[in-house]
């Protein structure tokens, strides 16, 4: 039975391997473009910025609750 659920595992991981080839293969075919780069970099301010700001918004409230209230 343990032997049958392995080698599930191990088929998905052999696929997992063959679809990540295939992703870099594409990948390096096809340059980026002009403007993907800038793209990029504001995707990761958009998807960084809140929860960096959510942090720093707790540790104030934290400092504001131990030292001043």
């Amino acid at each position: 039975m343990f032997n049958l659920f392995r080698n599930r595992r191990l088929e998905r991981n052999l696929r997992v391997e063959e679809s990540e080839e295939r992703f870099r293969k594409q990948l390096d075919e096809t340059p980026l473009e002009k403007k993907d780069i800038p793209a990029m970099i504001i995707a990761a301010f958009l998807v960084l910025l809140p929860a960096v700001l959510v942090t720093f918004g707790l540790i104030v409230l934290l400092m504001y609750l131990f030292f001043f209230h």
